[in-house]
């Protein structure tokens, strides 16, 4: 995968930290700049409080679900793990994953309608499949469904469920955003109940969690647990009326656009992404098609920031008027071929990976990740 690194920038003001020229934004004296390479640092004009991160923020979950997954390992029951194809990291938890190992998994990828349309189930399949073996989770079977106006696959994940469990109990989790309720609703039009047991809700032992209990025989039953809450989304950065405007309802359509040095691809008020070295790198902007996006060249600060008070690029937030709202991340690839570059919750950048060195900016505690191409239409 591709290097990707903090980039360094002043808690008050959010410009980049630079040593170089006294004259220019985001001075820092160069003793304490190297001192404290790997501290919270503020440049010399707003030496105040102090703020640094290494690293994208990686999705926390609540204390219950460790609870939960260890009582479904000691019951060796199959898990039902609910992707969401669009928002693919954002709902792919890795502490989750490293409590999934030694239990049976079955994975449901979904969310495949709001994919373009010419994206098809062997190369989604071979992506998770890829996505898997990097954490060295085994699963047992991927499945690619979809919940919108026309369902996909439900009754193939309801046929994967019924061969996989074997006569076991079968747990539905997955992150909040990842349709897994949605899935749900759609497998009881296919369910029969042929036991003398009620579809009820239930408490989970030992912890807060309830949820749906669904007989699938006398004795073993599907549970549905409530979706783990993801705190590292862009969807949870905005104000509720902006959620609709990120949220795909619909097929996506690429946005083709060119990036050359020093220039950047604004993302509405939201994100911004500029080449900072590397030849000229055409991409495929992947995000809700009502998000309104622009490649400039010029000072990203200045030129970002004065496009979102202007209001020029929509949607705008109001959580997100200053530069000090915003993370920056340095993402070097490396690897040659199709690569994204992908911001949870919001959507992902397709490009040919040719040795770039990527800036890219996003709201605080947003996570920023890189790999390997999820839809193969790059040309």
């Amino acid at each position: 995968m591709g290097q990707l690194s903090r980039v360094q920038k002043c808690y008050h003001c959010g410009a980049i930290l630079q040593s170089d020229d006294p004259n220019k934004e985001g001075y820092i004296t160069p003793n304490i700049f190297n001192q404290f390479p790997d501290g919270l640092l503020l440049c010399n004009n707003c030496y105040k409080n102090e703020r640094f991160s290494n690293a994208p923020k990686e999705a926390s979950f609540d204390q219950d679900y460790v609870t939960l997954l260890e009582e479904i390992k000691r019951k060796n029951a199959l898990v039902v793990y609910t992707i969401d194809l669009f928002s693919f990291e954002g709902s792919f938890i890795s502490k989750i994953n490293t409590l999934l190992d030694g239990i049976d998994v079955l994975v449901v990828a979904n969310k495949k309608d709001l994919l373009p349309k010419d994206a098809n189930d062997e190369n989604l399949k071979n992506y998770v499949a890829h996505r898997l073996r990097l954490i060295k989770l085994s699963v047992l079977d991927v499945v690619i469904t979809s919940t919108g106006k026309q369902t996909y696959n439900i009754e193939e994940m309801y046929q994967k469920i019924l061969e996989h469990s074997k006569n076991r109990d079968v747990y539905f989790i997955g992150a909040s955003i990842s349709g897994k309720s949605a899935l749900i609703s759609e497998l009881l039009k296919l369910y029969q109940n042929n036991t003398n047991k009620m579809i009820v809700t239930y408490s989970f032992e030992g912890t807060s969690l309830r949820g749906f209990r669904i007989p699938l025989s006398n004795d073993h039953y599907l549970f549905e647990t409530p979706g783990t809450a993801i705190d590292n989304t862009l969807i949870g950065k905005v104000e509720k009326r902006l959620q609709n405007v990120i949220i795909p309802k619909k097929s996506i359509v690429p946005k083709k656009f060119s990036l050359t040095k020093d220039s950047f691809l604004m993302i509405g008020g939201l994100a911004c992404l500029e080449l900072v070295d590397g030849e000229k790198t055409p991409i495929k902007l992947f995000v809700a098609n009502t998000i309104e996006s622009k490649v400039k060249k010029g000072n990203v600060d200045k030129v970002f920031l004065s496009n979102i008070k202007k209001g020029s690029l929509k949607p705008v937030s109001e959580n997100l008027v200053d530069l000090k709202d915003f993370d920056a991340y340095d993402i070097e690839v490396k690897e040659q071929g199709e690569r994204d570059i992908g911001i949870a919750g919001l959507g992902w950048v397709s490009l040919i990976g040719n040795n770039q060195l990527f800036r890219i900016y996003v709201p605080k505690g947003v996570y920023v990740y890189t790999t390997r191409s999820k839809v193969k239409n790059v040309k």
